[in-house]
């Protein structure tokens, strides 16, 4: 592990200020990306999105600063999930954050491999609703606890995941993806506006534009469109992509469009 507070990197003996607002008030963001032979899949994505969500809490990074404790983080791990974790820093007692003192990162190496046959999943409909106009749908803050909540549920029902759903109805995300669902001879993937986090392996594959044969794009995606949907897989950073073979009592097939494989092969190789 590394601990950077607020400027020089240190090893995990550095004790950490108690006093700091991402443990105290979950004040901070997050990013967890994917080592593959030596490197951070999507780098340059994680690096933006890691930047952008911590400037939109207000917090001031320097981007060669969070850099380096990437690089660092995994010099000596080949393949692994890295998760880098920011907060505001150490601060008075109370929510005003103009006294707080300069951000805090964490950075951490698990052993993780990806799997080029991942298991489907069944998923459940979260009875809690995902406010698009909250800041923690649009960005990795450490305020996670709708998404432990509607996990632990799905888990206690009997399912592997928990799907979201807009006040208006619309589907957004799972509890740790993003959704695809192939219909209508093409595949889309709920906007921002419904709730969707914008995740950065999501956000790729939009720029692709295509997934094998099936033209990708977002599109606001409605219950009776889930249901009646051809198929549907999640991704994200560490599982790339991952099947669903079940919402709720609907089956699915549960094969991977043939084209993820090819998008897999081209992150992992490339």
């Amino acid at each position: 592990m590394i601990l950077s507070q607020p400027s020089a990197l240190s090893d995990q003996s550095e004790l950490f200020d108690l006093r700091d607002r991402g443990l105290l008030l979950a004040d901070g963001v997050f990013d967890t990306s994917l080592v593959s032979d030596g490197r951070v899949i999507l780098r340059d994505a994680h690096l933006d999105r890691l930047i952008e969500g911590a400037a939109a809490l207000g917090i001031d990074l320097e981007r060669k600063a969070v850099a380096r404790v990437m690089d660092t983080a995994i010099e000596d791990s080949a393949s692994g999930a890295l998760r880098i974790t920011v907060t505001r820093g150490a601060g008075v007692r109370g929510l005003a954050d103009d006294m707080a003192a300069s951000p805090t990162l964490i950075a951490r190496v698990s052993e993780y491999s990806v799997s080029l046959t991942p298991e489907a999943v069944r998923v459940h409909k979260s009875t809690i609703l995902r406010n698009p106009t909250s800041i923690t749908a649009r960005y990795k803050t450490l305020s996670y606890t709708d998404n432990i909540v509607a996990l632990r549920a799905a888990v206690q029902a009997g399912f592997d995941e928990a799907f979201f759903f807009s006040p208006a109805g619309h589907l957004a995300c799972a509890s740790v993806a993003n959704v695809f669902v192939q219909m209508d001879g093409a595949i889309f993937t709920p906007p921002v506006g419904d709730g969707a986090l914008p995740g950065v392996m999501r956000n790729w594959i939009l720029g692709r534009g295509r997934v094998g044969d099936f033209a990708v794009s977002e599109r606001s995606i409605s219950l009776e469109d889930l249901r009646s949907a051809d198929r549907v897989f999640l991704t994200n950073s560490l599982r790339l992509f991952q099947p669903v073979s079940a919402f709720e009592t609907r089956m699915f097939n549960a094969e991977l469009p043939a084209g993820c494989a090819e998008l897999r092969a081209e992150l992992l190789t490339n």
